[in-house]
């Protein structure tokens, strides 16, 4: 323990030693300065102040949207108040749900279901050989326009052109009536007449023309003769050409021509149609025309008459 104690005197010795020769014990020593070890001080200036403005706050209100400027309902969507977008209604969309007629004319009749009918035994291709059958179309003076004729059972169904052999074509707004005439084994005939016949619209390709031929009764009244398109009835069945044109034969020359009591009526009316089919198709005017001619009224009607070939 003393030898430490004597090594710890020895050691400190040369520091007095030196201490010694800049003061004595009994002077005061210098001034003591003390840092901090922390950098920051106090500050009494004020850091400007983060205040985040709008420059268009007083304006913003007037570049809202108008809501009142639009619609309450858009027209591209289906309600359930309507059934269809209110676009459509415009003349110049296509509406394929008012077209009450095709470009392809075919008339289908079921002869067998009318001989099943008139006769209630079975019969089969053995028993049925001495069968006889006859269907005649007739028009509206009970004149034969079209016949077909067989033995044996017939056909399940007939399709028909509504051409006859003459190359002549059943007229809109006219009736045929289909008479079926059957004659069993025992040679006994047996006759039927079947539901009329009559179309408003009657579409053929005759030559380089097709032809759509619509009733001017629909068109002008029951008389045939309005100065005016009848709205219920003609409106509607020019709608529904111009969608058949616009569909298949847009652009191409088309003429109208109407069939009347008089050549002024006649004219009148053709301009009628012809004006509504222009507004309907928009088509250049050099790509109508239209005329009337005098006839009957029986022959009386309205034939659009198309260069597609």
């Amino acid at each position: 323990m003393l030898k430490i104690l004597a090594l710890l005197l020895v050691t400190a010795a040369p520091a007095a030693a030196q201490d010694a020769s800049t003061s004595t014990y009994n002077e005061a020593p210098e001034e003591v300065v003390i840092k901090s070890a922390s950098s920051d001080e106090l500050r009494t200036k004020k850091p400007p102040l983060a205040v985040k403005a709008d420059k268009f706050e007083s304006i913003e209100r007037s570049l809202e949207a108008d809501k009142n400027l639009f619609k309450f309902e858009s027209a591209d969507f289906v309600s359930f108040s309507r059934n269809h977008p209110e676009k459509l209604q415009s003349a110049r969309i296509i509406r394929p749900w008012r077209t009450s007629f095709s470009d392809k004319t075919v008339i289908t009749f079921y002869p067998r279901r009318k001989f099943e009918e008139v006769f209630s035994r079975s019969y089969t291709e053995k028993n049925s050989k001495d069968l006889q059958w006859t269907l005649s179309i007739t028009d509206e003076e009970g004149k034969i326009f079209h016949k077909y004729s067989g033995t044996g059972l017939p056909p399940e169904a007939l399709s028909w052109s509504g051409e006859n052999d003459a190359r002549e074509w059943v007229r809109a707004g006219h009736s045929y009536a289909p008479v079926y005439v059957f004659v069993d084994e025992y040679g006994s005939p047996r006759t039927i007449i079947g539901e009329l016949v009559k179309f408003t619209a009657i579409v053929y390709q005759k030559g380089g023309n097709l032809t759509i031929s619509l009733d001017s009764a629909e068109l002008f009244g029951p008389n045939k003769s309005a100065r005016a398109l009848e709205k219920l009835t003609g409106e509607p069945l020019l709608a529904a050409t111009a969608d058949l044109v616009k569909r298949r034969y847009y652009n191409m020359p088309l003429r109208v021509k109407v069939y009347a009591q008089t050549k002024d009526l006649a004219d009148l009316q053709a301009d009628l149609v012809n004006d509504y089919l222009k507004a309907a198709l928009m088509s250049p005017d050099n790509l109508f025309a239209a005329e009337g001619q005098e006839d009957s009224y029986a022959q009386q009607r309205t034939d659009i008459v198309l260069l597609n070939k």
